[in-house]
């Protein structure tokens, strides 16, 4: 039951003394305010507990509906009333609040769930303010901490089966995450550019703008010129045709982890690219369904290059240094950077002299007798060669300490025979 008493006319009365004139105050918020100006004012709610029913005005007058009375929302606005019907935003929003109604929110809120955002959830109640203003809740630079609220909730995670909160979490850290929190680039990648503002959908939607399919056109809103290039790849052209396995740019970079290539733990950083590549192209049931060459991640790590990156020499060669990154073409295209004709070039990026031999001999070489046999024979040796100087090693070494043991043995006993 609303407690309505005389400090709510004299709360109101000391809001407008305070430099708020009653001419510049909407029709009918004066006549409002005699009760909701007052900060007791509360109901209580049929679960327990109490709502606070008080309305600053200050902030009511900075928001984007500080112009408009009371009723323009509240449309069954009488005095004196128990309760008020629900707002409804969508009689002048109608476009937003039909896209919610379809959204992932929408369902659940028609169904009676309380726990998921509705247009107060995000954009405020008395004090909405516009996008474009800093104050905002849905402000770009805001918009993270804002879905966040509900989305870092362990009860509402485990409610729903939501991405846990390490994963939500890391957009705080990721490239993203940083620029917008820490640098402020408002044109930084934020919750809604990739999810959606009101017509939020589950990933596995084809509608979702995060559906495996669409995330290259979703990425390429910003990020166009290597949408272009993927596009034209071996990649983006399996995808466009249906190929399931054809790697999307979170397959590579990540969803909410995406960190910058310089970043150790990125995996598109130089030493990290071959187990990135190697998460596909090792699988046996990609590599025999579109006969790809195999073995591609082992044949790598047994050369220089695969070497060299192993131990830490991040300006070794590794996948992307020689097949490209988003334009990865088939060696049977000529306007590929491994097409024979091309190697001499592309090696040339790492090795200036390069020429045609270069593009002679295999690159990755399958150490096998049936392959690569010269190889094959020299690493035979090596192992055979290698183990047989380790066992005569040891050998020498335990016959050496065992004669030693002997005479020490050998030189106690004589000694004991002298002292007799």
């Amino acid at each position: 039951m609303i407690r309505h008493h005389l400090a709510a006319a004299l709360a109101g009365a000391a809001l407008l003394s305070a430099g708020l004139a009653a001419a510049a105050v909407p029709p009918g918020v004066n006549d409002c305010l005699e009760c909701h100006g007052d900060k007791s004012i509360e109901k209580t709610l049929p679960g327990g507990g109490t709502l606070s029913l008080y309305v600053d005005l200050q902030a009511y007058r900075r928001s984007v509906h500080g112009n408009s009375g009371c009723a323009t929302c509240h449309v069954d606005a009488k005095a004196p009333h128990e309760k008020l019907g629900k707002v409804s935003c969508g009689r002048c929003h109608a476009d937003a609040a039909k896209s919610y109604a379809g959204s992932s929110h929408g369902k659940l809120r028609a169904k009676g769930v309380t726990d998921v955002p509705g247009c107060d959830g995000c954009h405020g109640k008395h004090d909405i303010r516009k996008s474009a203003d800093p104050a905002s809740r849905t402000f770009r630079l805001n918009i993270a901490a804002t879905c966040l609220r509900c989305h870092k909730d362990r009860a509402i995670e485990q409610k729903y089966n939501l991405p846990d909160q390490k994963v939500m979490i890391a957009y705080e850290q990721s490239v993203h995450g940083m620029a917008s929190r820490k640098a402020g680039l408002t044109g930084s990648a934020v919750c809604s550019d990739c999810h959606g503002n009101h017509g939020i959908l589950p990933g596995d939607d084809p509608k979702s703008a995060t559906f495996r399919q669409n995330i290259p056109t979703l990425c390429g809103k910003c990020h166009s010129g290597i949408l272009e290039k993927y596009e034209r790849s071996v990649h983006g052209k399996g995808m466009r045709a249906g190929i399931a396995e054809s790697p999307v740019c979170t397959d590579c970079h990540g969803e909410h982890t995406i960190s910058k290539v310089s970043d150790p733990n990125s995996p598109v950083s130089a030493r990290n690219i071959p187990k990135t590549c190697t998460g596909c192209h090792d699988k046996e049931a990609i590599s025999s369904r579109y006969a790809l060459p195999k073995k591609r991640f082992s044949s790598y790590m047994d050369s220089f290059h695969g070497i060299a990156v192993e131990y830490g020499m991040t300006k070794a060669a590794n996948c992307s240094s020689c097949h490209g990154v988003h334009d990865i073409l088939p060696s049977s295209d000529p306007a590929s950077s491994v097409n024979k004709a091309n190697l001499p070039r592309t090696c040339g990026k790492c090795h200036p002299k390069a020429g045609p031999n270069f593009a002679k001999g295999s690159v990755h070489v399958e150490v096998t007798a049936a392959k690569a046999l010269g190889v094959f024979a020299i690493r035979m040796f090596y192992i055979i060669f290698i183990s047989a100087l380790v066992v005569l090693f040891v050998l020498h070494v335990g016959l050496e300490l065992y004669g030693r043991w002997r005479e020490k043995k050998e030189g106690a006993s004589g000694g004991k025979g002298g002292a007799q």
